[in-house]
């Protein structure tokens, strides 16, 4: 086990001792006899009562409904994708948070029509991870952050080409179309695909991680 003295932070849920060892003190809890933190912050150990404290860092800001979210798509599964969030309200967010949002199509304002949403996806819209996307949080139900992609500032904001990988991507009607393979893909984009800063990002993404 690490050494407590060599952590610097402490995220929630992180095993930190034994109560072998130490007994759980202020912003920890015990999970198979093992001391966790329950906040985000630094090990202070009382040597003399073999007491392990957490002393907890300022939070993290958590997303408020009607916030505005850009982050990276993590994992897709069923009709739901999660987006690990990067960004709240154009200001960076080291939180970590993931939000979760739905692939299924409603009645969005885009650039759709109906035919190709019943008869290729069966009313779904595409993503792949890595997608940078930007999203509208609308609900905090069950402690999750539910974020909607209907309006036309929501969506697909970069990614790349999933035939060749090149980052140069036509933005056309309903989608986006390879400058260098030709290929096509039907996808719901941001009004403001592609500048720049949505580029760095994808970039950065794996490290993130």
């Amino acid at each position: 086990m690490t050494k407590i003295r060599e952590i610097n932070r402490i995220i929630p849920g992180i095993t930190m001792s034994v109560i072998e060892e130490f007994e759980p003190g202020k912003n920890t809890f015990v999970v198979d006899g093992e001391v966790r933190s329950s906040v985000i912050g630094k090990p202070v150990i009382n040597m003399a009562d073999r007491v392990l404290n957490v002393e907890q860092k300022n939070s993290p800001s958590i997303p408020k409904i009607g916030d505005i979210v850009v982050g990276y798509i993590d994992m897709l599964f069923g009709n739901m994708i999660s987006v690990r969030v990067v960004y709240i309200n154009d200001k960076y967010s080291h939180s970590g948070f993931s939000a979760i949002a739905s692939t299924r199509i409603s009645s969005m304002s885009s650039n759709y029509n109906s035919g190709w949403r019943e008869r290729n996806y069966k009313g779904k819209l595409i993503f792949k991870v890595g997608d940078i996307i930007r999203g509208k949080v609308f609900s905090l139900l069950n402690s999750s952050i539910h974020i909607t992609l209907d309006e036309k500032d929501l969506g697909l904001v970069y990614t790349i080409c999933f035939s060749c990988g090149n980052d140069d991507l036509i933005k056309t009607s309903g989608g986006l179309k390879c400058s260098l393979c030709g290929n096509f893909e039907e996808r719901k984009i941001s009004n403001d695909y592609g500048k720049e800063s949505f580029t760095s990002l994808y970039d950065k993404q794996y490290f993130l991680k």
